[in-house]
């Protein structure tokens, strides 16, 4: 016991004595937290600059721009006079999209013949490019229910009915979890627990890099010893994980439904499988500079089997298993379902369990990786 105290406080000194483990496991959390949803804080692109050519000049177009240019995701800033001139001003990045109005479009709509209207835009930007389709869909489809209630007006129907036979079936849309149906919401609450992982398995490589430089021994730690350091830094990130799911997701107005028990129980198990999964990476670290090494190499693929960029559900059988083995995973599904969702415990035992699975899995690998070492002595600077 006597061993475990001084390793957890030995350990809280290599923490904070060495500028670059202070950098990757106690500052670099709270900034990432702070600066990386700075980004999405508009949730979805709205006011998109759109031109219309209006081929028909009548009332009944100048309605249709009217309708489009009011929709929240559309600005129209442009009125040309042809297709060419539409296209050339998405090509000079003018604009990101148009829309063209025939000739007789008005006597083909009010006649019951059916008129067409054409969208055309530059699809590089993907985001921006689905909000122009859906900003001219929509508003065109404004337009046709007040067509058609006009129709039924003149028929001599009420008014009640001519709203039923414009709006026949009504749709009531109710998002879950991601309320605003924004980037933001979707992806920083997972980015948030993958950052906590990333972080610990960076911070300690360099750790255990530095020791193996400053010739400590290879073999693994005394149990003691090991776990000391693992309650070191399980208690630093419980610190984090408190700020990232508690102040932080309130500063940028996060969906966070769940219980704070209960978020607290879950996330037991994902720091403890972090901290483990950490210690074990930390073997491939020989030299202080191997940790920016692993970095490289397991960023990217820690971002996409996540489960946050790209749907757990969405990915192949063969990644979904590799996922399962990695801590951020399992938080995330977990978390995401619990916190976001508002579901009930019921509904994310399985990645509970799964993190305590993880957790056992890896106690042996990160045991036999983490050395016992005294903290560096760094060189004065004069």
């Amino acid at each position: 016991m006597n061993q475990f105290f001084q390793t957890w406080s030995a350990t809280w000194r290599r923490v904070l004595t060495d500028p670059g483990a202070a950098l990757l496991l106690v500052v670099a959390p709270l900034l990432y937290s702070l600066f990386y949803p700075l980004p999405y804080l508009y949730e979805v692109v709205r006011q998109v600059p759109v031109a219309v050519v209006d081929l028909d000049q009548s009332s009944l177009s100048r309605q249709l721009i009217r309708y489009a240019n009011a929709h929240e995701l559309l600005r129209v800033t442009r009125r040309l006079d042809s297709v060419a001139e539409a296209e050339e001003a998405v090509k000079a990045g003018d604009v990101r999209g148009y829309l063209v109005v025939p000739v007789k479009f008005r006597a083909d709509a009010l006649r019951g013949r059916g008129a067409t209207v054409a969208y055309g835009g530059d699809a590089t930007y993907f985001l921006q490019f689905k909000q122009v389709l859906t900003g001219f869909a929509e508003a065109t489809g404004t337009l046709n229910a007040a067509v058609k209630a006009r129709q039924a007006l003149a028929a001599g129907q009420s008014r009640a009915q001519a709203r039923l036979a414009a709006a026949p079936v009504t749709l009531v849309a109710h998002p879950v979890g991601n309320t605003r149906e924004g980037y933001k919401s979707y992806l920083i609450p997972g980015v948030f627990l993958l950052i906590l992982q990333q972080t610990l398995v960076f911070g300690v490589g360099l750790m255990r890099g530095t020791a193996r430089a400053a010739g400590a021994p290879a073999g693994p730690a005394p149990l003691g010893a090991f776990l000391g350091a693992g309650a070191a830094l399980l208690t630093l990130y419980a610190g984090h994980a408190a700020f990232h799911v508690g102040l932080a997701a309130w500063i940028y107005d996060l969906p966070t439904h769940g219980q704070l028990g209960a978020l607290a129980l879950f996330l037991t198990p994902f720091l403890v499988a972090c901290v483990l999964f950490a210690f074990a990476l930390s073997g491939l670290c020989p030299r202080r500079e191997s940790s920016i090494h692993l970095f490289l190499v397991l960023s990217i693929p820690f971002l996409f089997l996540a489960g946050t960029s790209w749907p757990f559900e969405a990915m192949p059988a063969v990644l979904r298993v590799a996922g399962a083995l990695l801590p951020s995973t399992a938080g995330i599904q977990g978390a995401l379902r619990l916190n976001s969702l508002a579901a009930g415990w019921g509904d994310t035992i399985v990645w509970w369990g799964l993190l305590w699975v993880q957790a056992a899995l890896f106690f042996w690998p990160a045991r036999r990786a983490w050395i016992d070492a005294p903290p560096p002595v760094l060189p004065e600077i004069s």
